[in-house]
């Protein structure tokens, strides 16, 4: 390399260029300089090998070299003064970042974001110190009319980059979200916020959001279809399997049979059979009808209705308790609309409670407060001194308001009456009123049973319908009794 005369710098003299696989390869007498630039064209490394001794490298020269390959706006002037100093000390250097551009800020496409709670979760299968159910494997999210569902958020843009030329590097564009709207939803165009129109499920099949108000399983419930929370109507095609609970809020159709399960709707509930083992409930708002049901708890604001059988339940009802073509064998039963079937009870004298005409609500705080009174009657008996018989009539009289109170809330679905068509078996223990009467016998039908208010005890008549009020038949007879009775004084006086 020529030497400066009188402190004047020698004219840089273009060196060879010889690009090799590492990079690119830059011979001069006294060193070697590698470029190393990747594909990306974002940046610039620089490694220096001494040949000789002494000054060698003039931060000129490595500007110029340097201008070759990038713009100058984009060099490091500072990290080139440290690399020319370090050079010149007869360092070697290796990979020392002289040029620097900046990558591309990737946007977002445009996405939905879920703003609905999930009435019912599957466990996230990341998370291995959970409990897995493997009876809920759907996510339900159930909503009313109104609810906010979620969120259209907009694509957003990318910043652009810039490479060692000074040239722009553009991110990928990105997508606004592609769907389309189905039934029950609306959308703000402005907010993007998408709301119920109706109650029901929400759900985002490939894109399509929409409100479902039916929940349709084509086969059994399942693993496969696991516990359902629908806000909605259930049909079910095939059978539930136990420990599959339901809650359809509209109704639930089972065209099978149900298993131990627990089962709870606002609606009708229909299905064809099932057998709770004791440990089965449903819970119903509106009709219940079934071919047959064994063993289960049931609590139901409607009518019950079966085609077939009732055995070993019990059943709380504010409708009527209707059983078409045989028995209600076993269990309790409480119908404030009456009960109906055709046999009642069984020949092996199974055990079998019926109370009808009340509201099931009012049935445990009744039986708690005759035993109040009971109690209290009998203190009465045995008080000694006036005070103290004072004051016990005095809780008396509140029990008995108490009592007469819950017993004058009648409505007009409450009918006291109980429908025999074939046969009444012994054991079957009726509570109609104020009156308690167990079989002792069989009695035939087709017959009605009613409390005999005047006389006391039960009237057994005549089959008559479930529409004809137990009061109306009982007033009936009371007045027959008036007449006959005012027509045999008639016949007394006419005869003196």
């Amino acid at each position: 390399m020529a030497k400066a005369k009188n402190n004047v710098p020698p004219p840089v003299t273009p060196a060879p260029v010889t690009p090799i696989l590492s990079g690119i390869k830059i011979e001069q007498p006294d060193y070697t300089l590698y470029l190393q630039i990747p594909d990306s064209l974002l940046e610039c490394r620089c490694s220096f090998v001494p040949q000789g001794e002494g000054a060698v490298l003039t931060v000129e020269e490595l500007l110029e070299t340097l201008k070759e390959y990038a713009a100058l706006e984009m060099i490091d002037q500072s990290a080139c003064e440290d690399f020319v100093a370090s050079a010149n000390a007869g360092r070697q250097l290796l990979n020392v970042l002289l040029v620097s551009g900046a990558p591309p800020v990737a946007g977002k496409d445009g996405y939905f974001q879920l703003t609905a709670t999930a009435t019912s979760v599957v466990q996230s299968d990341d998370d291995d110190l959970a409990i897995v159910d493997m009876y809920r494997v759907q996510t339900f999210v159930n909503v009313v009319t109104g609810d906010e569902i979620g969120r259209i958020v907009p694509a957003v843009q990318g910043t652009p980059g810039i490479n060692v030329r000074g040239e722009q590097i553009f991110p990928l564009p990105c997508k606004e979200l592609s769907y389309t709207l189905g039934k029950h939803i609306n959308l703000d165009r402005e907010s993007g916020i998408l709301s119920a129109a109706s109650i029901g499920r929400f759900c985002d099949l490939r894109g399509e959001f929409s409100v479902e108000e039916e929940f349709i399983v084509k086969g059994d419930v399942d693993f496969n279809v696991g516990i359902i929370d629908f806000k909605g109507f259930v049909e079910v095609r095939g059978d539930v399997l136990d420990n599959f609970d339901i809650k359809a809020t509209k109704g639930l159709t089972v065209r099978g049979n149900i298993g131990v399960c627990n089962i709870v709707s606002d609606g009708d509930i229909t299905f064809c059979g099932i057998d709770g083992q004791d440990t089965g409930s449903i819970v119903c708002g509106g009709t219940l009808r079934a071919h047959h049901i064994h063993s289960t708890n049931i609590e139901c604001a409607g009518d019950v209705i079966v085609e077939a059988e009732i055995h070993d339940c019990t059943i709380k009802t504010l409708g009527r308790i209707i059983v078409n073509k045989d028995t209600i064998s076993g269990g309790s039963y409480i119908a404030q609309g009456g009960i109906e079937a055709s046999k009642l009870g069984s020949r092996s004298a199974r055990h079998t409670t019926l109370l009808v005409g009340v509201d099931y609500n009012y049935v445990e705080e009744l039986k708690h407060l005759l035993g109040q009174l009971t109690a209290t009657q009998a203190e009465i008996g045995e008080a000694r001194s006036l005070e103290e018989i004072t004051e016990l009539r005095k809780r008396a009289a509140i029990l008995s308001e108490r009592i007469s109170t819950i017993r004058g809330k009648t409505v007009a679905a409450a009918n006291a009456k109980i429908n025999v068509k074939k046969m009444l078996h012994e054991n079957v223990k009726m509570v109609l009123g104020d009156v308690t009467s167990t079989m002792q016998e069989e009695k035939n039908g087709p017959i009605t049973i009613i409390e005999n208010i005047s006389a006391g005890g039960v009237r057994f008549i005549p089959m008559t319908s479930m529409d004809l009020k137990a009061a109306d038949i009982e007033r009936a007879f009371i007045l027959e009794q008036k007449l006959s009775k005012n027509r045999g004084t008639g016949d007394s006086n006419s005869g003196k």
